[in-house]
């Protein structure tokens, strides 16, 4: 069914969604169409995801790949010591 989406696929695309979040509100000279231009997919791709639709694993691997980070840390959740390095990051 094309409606169908998996209760995995969706909470891992959470954490994906999270991680990107953070990554353009720590870089505020980042804005999502830039992001996007680096990540090589259409700016309306990454507001839709960031709005909650899924998208291919394509499309996260370029994600992750403009991140600096594999598929794999993109789909984990972030822990409180990155979270706090993020932060100071951020301040800084």
């Amino acid at each position: 069914m094309i409606g169908h989406q998996s209760n995995a696929n969706s909470k891992g695309q959470d954490w994906e969604r999270e991680r990107l979040r953070n990554f353009i509100d720590i870089h505020p000279s980042l804005p999502v169409y830039r992001f996007a231009l680096i990540a090589g997919v259409s700016r309306i791709t990454i507001a839709n995801f960031l709005d909650g639709k899924e998208v291919m694993r394509v499309t996260l691997i370029k994600i992750a790949k403009a991140m600096g980070i594999s598929i794999d840390k993109l789909r984990q959740p972030i822990s409180d010591q990155e979270y706090m390095e993020l932060r100071q990051e951020e301040k800084a």
